[in-house]
C-alpha cells in the first residue's frame, strides 16, 4: 500500500467515529463526580453543573421552566401556551412524564401524517379515474371504434345508439364523481 493511500485511510476512519460520543450529556453530581450519559440529567441537576450537551454549547441546557419550578418548589411561570398545557398536567395531579408527552406528540403527528396520505391516495385515484373517464368519453365522442365483450367473450362494436348512450353513461359518470 502507498504512503498516501496509507494517510487517506487513516483519514478516512478518524472521520468515521461514531456520533453517538459527540451526543452525550456531561455533568457533575451531588458528590462532585462526573456524570456521562445519553438522556438529560434530572431538573435538580443545577444548570451550572452541565457541562456538555448534545448540539449545545456547555451550560447553555435550559430544562422547562416547570420541571425547575418542581425542582425549586416554585410556582412556574404561565406565560407560554406549552407552560399552560405543562401546568393543566400538573394541576391535574398527573406527573408531567417527559417521555409520555413525546410519545403522545409523536402519535398524533403519525396519526395526522397517515391521515394526509389516505387523503392523498384517494385523491389521487380519483383524479386517475376521472382522467380516464375523459378520454374514454373524448374517444367515445371523437367516433373510435369500442367494443365490448359478449356473452361468449367475443368482441362486439358499439352501433351509434349504443356509442350515444354509453357517452351519455359516461358523461353522468364523469359528473358525479369528478365535480366539486
Amino acid at each position: 500500500m502507498k504512503r498516501s493511500s496509507a494517510l487517506y485511510l487513516l483519514i478516512a476512519a478518524s472521520l468515521a467515529i461514531p456520533g453517538t460520543a459527540f451526543s452525550q450529556w456531561q455533568w457533575k453530581d451531588a458528590n462532585g463526580r462526573t456524570v456521562y450519559s445519553d438522556v438529560p440529567p434530572s431538573p435538580s441537576v443545577p444548570e451550572r453543573a452541565i457541562l456538555a450537551a448534545p448540539g449545545r454549547v456547555a451550560g447553555a441546557y435550559r430544562p422547562l421552566e416547570m420541571e425547575t419550578a418542581k425542582a425549586d418548589g416554585n410556582p412556574a411561570p404561565t406565560g407560554s401556551a406549552r407552560m399552560q398545557q405543562v401546568s393543566a398536567k400538573a394541576k391535574a395531579d398527573k406527573p408531567v412524564d417527559a417521555d409520555e408527552a413525546f410519545r403522545e406528540r409523536r402519535d398524533a403527528r403519525i396519526k395526522a401524517d397517515l391521515e394526509a396520505a389516505a387523503k392523498e391516495r384517494t385523491q389521487l385515484a380519483r383524479d386517475e379515474r376521472c382522467q380516464q373517464l375523459r378520454n374514454y368519453a373524448t374517444g367515445l365522442s371523437a367516433g373510435v371504434r369500442v367494443s365490448r365483450s359478449g356473452a361468449d367473450g367475443a368482441p362486439m362494436r358499439l352501433n351509434d345508439d349504443e356509442r350515444t348512450a354509453e357517452l351519455a353513461r359516461t358523461n353522468d359518470s364523469i359528473n358525479q364523481q369528478c365535480s366539486g
